[in-house]
């Protein structure tokens, strides 16, 4: 009886024809070693918050259909994967290279950032500079998924659909980033 069961669930999902639709599932990472402690500021209308820091957790889902190991993607690729952006952050000032409202100079040891009034002098080793324009979660999530969009490169993922990143600021505060894993070029 066991086995009839299975073979009808092997056909059917809920009652839909599974060969008549494509079926998506989605694996998903957070907490543990998935976060980062970095310091930031960022400008908006025209002003320039403060130099603050956070404790930043990471978030990533994919969605897809299973590859032929009946997997959507291994969880431990994902999580090393996560963990190398995350330790990359980690304990650094983030630096917005393209924030067009500062003025920034590097030197061979360090960084002089200037926004008004406002100066700042940070050695180029605890700076991690980003190819992004303002230092927000929303940046940061966009970053981080463009990273593993790369990452990911190395990897059949031809049976993945979406990649969505997750920063959250705090316990309340979480920005999203999803982005399409077809037709990767």
């Amino acid at each position: 009886m066991h086995r009839k069961v299975w073979k009808r669930l092997e056909k059917t999902e809920w009652g839909h024809n599974m060969a008549d639709e494509q079926i998506l599932r989605k694996v998903k990472i957070e907490g543990g070693y998935l976060r980062f402690s970095s310091a930031h500021f960022i400008t908006y209308g025209g002003k320039c918050e403060r130099l603050h820091g956070h404790n930043y957790g990471v978030l990533v889902e994919i969605e897809g259909s299973l590859n032929e190991d009946h997997l959507v993607f291994d969880f431990t690729v994902l999580k090393r994967l996560t963990r190398e952006i995350c330790q990359k952050l980690n304990h650094r000032f983030l630096l917005p290279l393209h924030n067009p409202h500062l003025q920034m100079v590097a030197t061979p040891d360090s960084w002089e950032i200037e926004f008004q009034d406002k100066r700042y002098v940070f050695p180029r080793s605890d700076v991690v500079e980003l190819p992004i324009d303002n230092s927000t979660a929303e940046r940061l999530a966009e970053y981080i998924c463009a990273e593993l969009y790369v990452m990911l490169g190395q990897y059949d993922i031809s049976h993945l659909h979406t990649i969505m990143v997750g920063v959250e600021e705090a316990a309340t505060q979480m920005a999203y980033y999803r982005r399409s894993l077809r037709k990767r070029e």
